[in-house]
C-alpha cells in the first residue's frame, strides 16, 4: 500500500504541476487552437488527477478536504451555476459552451474539481512554494516567447504589435503577467529568503512589467498600478516596524506621480501619436469609451439582468440579450456579442443575483482569510495578495476571465485555503473514518478507475475527433470536395458541442460548391445535408438571432427566397432593431425582383439609425431600383461624394436599372484618380459592350494589353465575347 500512496501522490504531484504549462499548449491541428487546446488538456488533466485524488483520500484520511469558508463559496458557486444553466434558455451550450471559448458548465466544474485537489493535496507552504515557483518559471518562459515576438522572431498571432505569446489575445497575456508579477513581489517577501532568490524574484517581476507594457492592454497596466497603489497604501498606514519597506514605497508613490505628470505632458506630442502603445492611453477619455462596445453593451446586460434576476439566462446565453435589446447605434461594431467585456456583468446574466452573488462570495471569502485576526499571512503578504487580487478584479471589469487567468484565480483561492486550514484552526473534514483496504480496492478503485476513464472519453474524445475532423473538412482534400462532404457528415457523427461549429464552416463551404463549377449532383448532395443541418439547428434553437440570419443568409445563397423571408423576419422578432438584418431581408426581396418591399425593408433599417452610412447606402440603392430620385440626391449628399464614387453596390444598381450613363460617369470619375485600376477598366468596356458601343469597349481592352502585354491572352478573348454579342 506504501507503493501504491507513493505513486500517487507523485501522480498527482505532476499533474498540478503540468498545470502551468497548459499556458503554452497551441496544438495547429485543431479548430480554434489557442482555446480548444488548453481547454481539453485542462479537463483531460484534472480528471485524471482527481480520479488518482478520490483513491489517495480513500487511502490516506490526511488528504481528505477540510472545510472553509473559501471552499464553501466554491461549492456554492458551483451549485449555484449549475442550476442557473439547467434554468437557462439554451442549456447544451451552457453546460458545453463552444470551442470558441471552452467554459460552460464543464469547466466551472472542473476548475472546482482542480480547487479540491490542489487545496488538499498541496498541503505545505512549502509544496505551495514550490509549486509558485514552477509557475512563475513557466511565466519567464512565456515572457521570453513575447520578446522574441517583440524581436520579430515569432508572428504575433492577433496581428499587429501587441504581444499575445501562446494566447492569440494580448488581454489574456496581460492579466497572466499581471497575476505573475504580484506572485513574484510575493515571494520576495516571504520568509526565509536568500538574498538572491529576492533578487530573482525581482528580476522577474520587472521583466514581465516590460512585457506587460507591450500588450498595450489599459485595464491590466491600470489594474497592476492600482493594485500597486493599494498595496503601498496598506503598508504605509499599517507597517509600523519596517522603515526601510515604508522608504521603498514611497519611492514608488513619488516615482507613480512623476510618471503620471510626465505623461499628461507629452500625451499630444508626435511620439506618443505615432507610439502603438502610449497612444491607446492618451486617448482614453470618456468621448473615447462612448464609442466602444461596452458603452452601448453593458446598459444591454442591465436589461437582461431585470427581465431574469434570479438565475440568469444561463453560461453562454448572453447573445439572446444583446440580440434582443441591440441598440441600432452600434452599426459600426461587433454584431455578435457573447460576452459583456465585464465579468462580474457576465456572471449577472449567466447566473442572476444568486450566481452573482455566489461568484462573489468567493472575493468575500478570500478576503476574510487574507485579513482575518488568525491569519498566518505576514502584512506585507496580506498587501500583496489583497493588491493582486485588486488588480484582477479592476481589469475583469473590462474583459472577460480566460482558462489561465480562472486556473490562477483558482489556485490563489486553493492556496489561501490551505494555509489556513493547516495550523488547526479549521479542523472539519469531509470524512476522517479510516476505509478498510477492501473498500478500497474492490469499490473504490474500480467505480473511479471507470468513472475516470468514462469521463476523458466521454467529455472530450468526441468532441476532440470532430474538432480535429473539421480542420480537415475546411481544407482542400486530393480525392475532391465529396471528401470533404463526408467529412463534415463525420463529424456530425460524434455527436459533440463542436456540431455547432462545423454548421457555419459547412454553410460557407456549401455555398461555395453550389455557386461553383461541380456537377450538379454534388452540388444537390451539399445542399440537402447543409439545409438539414441549417433546420435542425434551427428548430433546436428558434430563439436564437444568429442562427436564424445564418439560415436566412444560406437559404438566399442557394435562391431560396422565400425560406430566407421566413427565417429573416423571424430573425427580426428576436432581434428588433439589427440593421445587419433588414440588410439581409432587403437584399433577398431585391434578388425577388420585389424593389418596393426592399425600399421598405431598407428604410426600416434607415430609421433606426440615420447616422449609419450603411444604412444610407443601402436607403440609397432602394431609392435607385425604385427611381426615387429626390431621395436619392438626399442620401448622396449625405453619404459624400467620394463614398458614393466607390462603393459597387450603387455602381451596381445603377447600371442594374440601365442607367448606364451614371455608371460611365462614375467609372470615368474612378479611372481619372487610378488610370491603372484594371477592375474599372474591364466593367467600363463591358457596360460600352452592354450598350452597343463596342468600338469604345475594345479601344479600352487594346490600351489595357498596351500597358500589360502579359494581358494579351485575356484580353483578347474578351474582345472576341464583345465581337460575338
Amino acid at each position: 500500500m506504501k507503493i501504491t500512496k507513493n505513486i500517487l501522490i507523485y501522480s498527482i504531484l505532476a499533474g498540478l504541476f503540468i498545470t502551468p504549462f497548459i499556458a503554452f499548449f497551441v496544438p495547429s491541428t485543431m479548430f480554434f487552437p489557442f482555446i480548444s487546446g488548453k481547454g481539453f488538456a485542462f479537463r483531460i488533466i484534472v480528471e485524471i488527477i482527481f480520479g488518482l485524488y478520490v483513491i489517495l483520500a480513500s487511502i490516506s484520511p490526511e488528504y481528505r478536504p477540510k472545510m472553509s469558508w473559501v471552499t464553501k463559496s466554491v461549492l456554492f458557486f458551483t451549485a449555484a451555476i449549475l442550476l442557473a444553466d439547467l434554468l437557462g434558455v439554451n442549456v447544451y451550450k451552457s453546460i458545453w459552451s463552444n470551442y470558441e471559448r471552452m467554459e460552460g458548465f464543464v469547466l466551472i466544474a472542473h476548475l472546482a474539481l482542480y480547487y479540491i485537489v490542489a487545496s488538499s493535496f498541496l498541503k505545505t507552504v512549502s509544496r505551495w512554494n514550490q509549486y509558485f515557483n514552477v509557475t512563475l518559471g513557466a511565466s519567464v518562459l512565456m515572457s521570453i516567447y513575447s520578446l522574441l515576438q517583440l524581436a520579430g522572431k515569432i508572428k504575433i498571432n492577433q496581428g499587429g504589435v501587441r504581444v499575445d505569446a501562446t494566447f492569440g489575445n494580448s488581454s489574456y497575456l496581460a492579466i497572466y503577467l499581471v497575476l505573475h508579477i504580484f506572485l513574484a513581489m510575493y515571494m520576495i517577501v516571504g520568509a526565509d529568503r536568500a538574498k538572491w532568490q529576492k533578487w530573482l524574484y525581482g528580476a522577474i517581476a520587472v521583466f514581465e512589467t516590460i512585457i506587460l507594457y507591450f500588450t498595450a492592454t489599459r485595464g491590466a497596466i491600470l489594474g497592476l498600478i492600482g493594485g500597486l497603489i493599494l498595496t503601498g497604501l496598506i503598508i504605509v498606514f499599517k507597517e509600523k516596524e519596517n522603515v526601510f519597506l515604508r522608504k521603498v514605497v514611497y519611492g514608488f508613490f513619488a516615482g507613480v506621480v512623476l510618471l503620471v505628470i510626465g505623461f499628461i505632458s507629452i500625451k499630444d506630442t508626435q511620439y506618443v501619436k505615432t507610439s502603438q502603445v502610449l497612444s491607446r492611453f492618451s486617448t482614453l477619455s470618456f468621448s473615447e469609451i462612448k464609442t466602444q462596445g461596452r458603452y452601448f453593451v453593458w446598459p444591454m446586460a442591465v436589461k437582461g439582468f431585470i427581465e431574469r434576476p434570479v438565475f440568469g439566462w444561463g453560461q453562454e446565453n448572453f447573445n439572446f440579450v444583446f440580440n434582443k435589446n441591440y441598440d441600432p447605434r452600434m452599426y459600426a461594431q461587433e454584431q455578435w456579442f457573447d460576452r459583456t467585456h465585464n465579468v462580474f456583468l457576465d456572471w449577472l446574466i449567466a447566473g442572476g443575483l444568486i450566481g452573482f452573488l455566489a461568484y462573489a462570495s468567493m472575493y468575500v471569502a478570500l478576503f476574510y482569510y487574507i485579513w482575518r485576526r488568525e491569519s498566518v499571512l505576514t502584512l506585507s503578504e496580506r498587501s500583496i495578495m489583497t493588491g493582486m487580487i485588486s488588480a484582477y478584479i479592476f481589469h475583469n471589469m473590462f474583459v472577460f476571465d480566460n482558462l489561465i487567468s480562472y486556473i490562477l484565480f483558482f489556485s490563489m483561492l486553493a492556496y489561501i485555503h490551505s494555509i489556513s486550514t493547516s495550523n488547526k484552526i479549521e479542523t472539519n473534514s469531509f470524512y476522517t473514518k479510516t476505509i478498510s483496504d477492501d473498500v478500497v480496492n474492490y469499490a473504490v478503485l474500480p467505480v473511479v478507475t471507470v468513472l475516470v476513464i468514462a469521463g476523458v472519453y466521454f467529455i472530450n474524445i468526441p468532441a476532440i475527433k470532430a474538432n480535429q475532423t473539421l480542420i480537415q473538412a475546411i481544407t482542400p482534400q486530393k480525392a475532391g470536395v465529396d471528401k470533404n462532404l463526408d467529412l463534415f457528415k463525420k463529424i456530425y457523427s460524434y455527436n459533440s458541442f463542436g456540431s455547432t461549429e462545423a454548421l457555419e464552416q459547412l454553410v460557407q463551404i456549401s455555398t461555395q460548391v453550389i455557386s461553383g463549377q461541380f456537377p450538379v449532383e454534388i452540388k444537390q448532395k451539399f445542399a440537402d445535408f447543409a439545409k438539414e443541418k441549417v433546420d435542425q439547428k434551427v428548430s433546436s434553437t428558434p430563439k436564437d438571432a444568429r442562427y436564424l440570419v445564418f439560415a436566412g443568409s444560406f437559404y438566399s445563397r442557394i435562391g431560396q427566397n422565400d425560406e430566407a423571408i421566413k427565417y429573416l423576419n423571424t430573425a427580426l422578432v428576436e432581434s428588433p432593431k439589427k440593421q445587419t438584418i433588414y440588410f439581409e431581408l432587403g437584399s433577398v426581396y431585391a434578388n425577388k425582383g420585389d424593389f418596393v418591399k426592399m425600399f421598405e425593408v431598407f428604410k426600416q433599417a434607415y430609421d433606426l439609425e440615420k447616422n449609419s452610412n450603411e444604412s444610407k447606402i443601402m436607403y440609397a440603392i432602394a431609392a435607385i431600383y425604385t427611381k426615387n430620385n429626390d431621395l436619392l440626391k438626399q442620401l448622396i449628399n449625405e453619404i459624400g461624394p467620394d463614398t458614393v464614387l466607390n462603393d459597387d453596390r450603387l455602381l451596381k444598381a445603377f447600371s442594374n436599372i440601365g442607367d448606364y450613363g451614371t455608371a460611365i460617369n462614375m467609372l470615368n470619375a474612378r479611372l481619372q484618380k487610378d488610370p491603372s485600376n484594371s477592375q474599372n477598366k474591364l466593367y467600363l468596356a463591358s457596360i460600352y459592350a452592354s450598350v452597343g458601343q463596342k468600338d469604345q469597349a475594345i479601344l479600352i481592352i487594346r490600351g489595357m494589353i498596351a500597358q500589360n502585354p502579359s494581358f494579351k491572352d485575356e484580353g483578347e478573348g474578351y474582345i472576341k465575347q464583345i465581337l460575338s454579342q
